[in-house]
């Protein structure tokens, strides 16, 4: 009997660790997103991310920055370029989004 319970434990943990490691693969490359100067993109609505986000980061912020939107977090392009922003929460791993504002 408590062999059954150790094979299941067993199953458990490699089946978590199956679906962790999958959801890992899956963000090998940043999310790509087009913006214009002063749109913004909705995270929480995209799907991408598990909302509520927190702790949002751009690497530079003189191209896009995370801003409050009523729906949750978004991210707001500032100036032309390219950035990397990423957030996280609390029903998975960190969320890298790359970030062109025309």
């Amino acid at each position: 009997m408590r062999r059954r319970g150790h094979l299941a434990v067993i199953a458990m943990v490699f089946g978590t660790l199956f679906v962790t490691f999958q959801h890992a693969r899956a963000q090998d490359e940043p999310f790509p997103i087009e913006l214009r100067v002063g749109e913004t993109f909705d995270v929480c609505a995209s799907g991408q991310l598990v909302c509520p986000a927190r702790t949002p980061i751009c690497d530079d912020p003189k191209v896009a920055a995370p801003i409050d939107l009523s729906g949750g977090l978004g991210f707001q392009g500032v100036g032309p370029g390219t950035t990397l922003c990423s957030a996280t929460s609390s029903a998975g791993p960190r969320r890298v989004f790359r970030i062109t504002v025309r």
